[in-house]
């Protein structure tokens, strides 16, 4: 059991939020623009280069603005010297493991790797470049998606919460609350009479259990969104294989920004008092988020179209396949960053703050308050 001695730096958390909120948007116009220059001047007409030139600049943008969160980051759950060694020892594995197998099957895909690195690099240096700067790219990326997912909740979420105790069932409702009624999937028949927190308590230690259940959950949904792009004909006959890989991977990117808010609304425990029975928020939010029978549904006929339209099955679930290891990869790499990083201060930061606007304006707040 890894013991953390955490406590809640408010001050600190708005201002880096404050920060994050004001680049998000200038982000995301320069990297629309700068994707839709690259797809106009790429000279070509095809799609699948367009569309990748397109993508790219979104994961740049949200890597750069990675590198501030990274240095302004939490500390840890665990030691700094065990986290590097599992950033340096994975991706290493991970390597030996891909030459090994692709001695076997599919050979090609070491000669792509050294095409990616210019052909400059030994053959069996190629992989590790490769994956090493994944995982950079990687981790700076998920720093700044998760950081951005953590600025706007810990900002608004407590407003969300206060306005849904105004919910009245009946065409009364603001847009908002119809919005959030919808949302949060709230059955007609509960009567809304407050907002309460049940926080879950993880006894100061590294939340494992909110890890695997965080991976899985991302390379559930992430495969689901991208099974559809990959296993579509009409992407099939638009993109190249490499394309495919290269745009759901960049999808898979920003998957985290639909699972996170059902962890930490779970994780608050945040739920609807009512006469009825009382409500907890993140089962409805996860149910309009992760909905497994519809992928499975939507995998299976896909799958059969594709085979009834005759594409190379064999080359298409070997490429597939890659593209599984790298979402389970990246699942991976997103939940333990969140976990290690930014979990307690996410968590301690949307209970003080709903705390503070639940107490009576003369009451003194508790000594304790915002320690895990």
């Amino acid at each position: 059991m890894i013991s953390i001695n955490f406590e809640y730096d408010r001050d600190g958390s708005i201002e880096k939020d404050r920060m994050i909120i004001k680049a998000v948007p200038y982000i995301a116009v320069v990297s629309a623009l700068a994707g839709l220059l690259l797809a106009l001047f790429a000279g070509t007409s095809e799609t699948g280069p367009a569309l990748v030139r397109f993508c790219a600049p979104f994961v740049v943008g949200f890597a750069i603005l990675g590198v501030y969160s990274f240095r302004h980051r939490d500390k840890g759950a665990l030691d700094e010297r065990m986290t590097i060694t599992i950033l340096l020892v994975v991706p290493l594995i991970i390597s030996i493991t891909i030459i090994i197998a692709t001695s076997y099957v599919m050979p090609e895909i070491i000669d792509l790797l050294i095409d990616v690195t210019g052909s400059w690099a030994p053959k069996n240096l190629a992989v590790p470049i490769v994956i090493y700067s994944l995982t950079a790219l990687m981790m700076f990326t998920s720093h700044g998606v998760i950081s951005t997912v953590v600025a706007y909740f810990r900002k608004y979420t407590v407003r969300i919460y206060l306005s849904m105790e105004k919910i009245k069932n009946n065409d009364t409702d603001s847009e908002r609350n119809k919005i959030s009624r919808w949302v949060y999937d709230i059955p007609d028949i509960i009567d809304v009479k407050c907002i309460e927190l049940e926080p879950v308590r993880h006894y100061n230690t590294f939340p494992t259990k909110l890890f695997l259940s965080l991976a899985f959950s991302i390379f559930a949904l992430g495969l689901s969104v991208s099974s559809y792009i990959f296993l579509n004909p009409i992407f099939q006959s638009a993109l190249t294989l490499p394309e495919t890989v290269i745009v759901t991977v960049i999808l898979t990117f920003f998957v985290p920004v639909l699972v996170l808010p059902w962890f930490i609304t779970k994780d608050t425990g945040a739920k609807i008092k009512s006469q009825a029975r009382d409500y907890y928020l993140w089962k409805g939010l996860r149910k309009r988020l992760y909905q497994g029978f519809f992928t499975v549904i939507v995998f299976l006929s896909l799958l059969a179209i594709s085979i009834y339209l005759g594409y190379d099955m064999v080359r298409t679930y070997y490429t597939y396949a890659g593209y599984v290891l790298i979402t389970a990869y990246l699942s991976i790499l997103y939940a333990f960053i969140y976990a290690n990083y930014y979990h307690a201060g996410f968590r301690e930061g949307i209970i003080s703050e709903f705390n503070e606007a639940k107490r009576p304006k003369d009451a003194v707040p508790p000594v304790n308050e915002g320690r895990e």
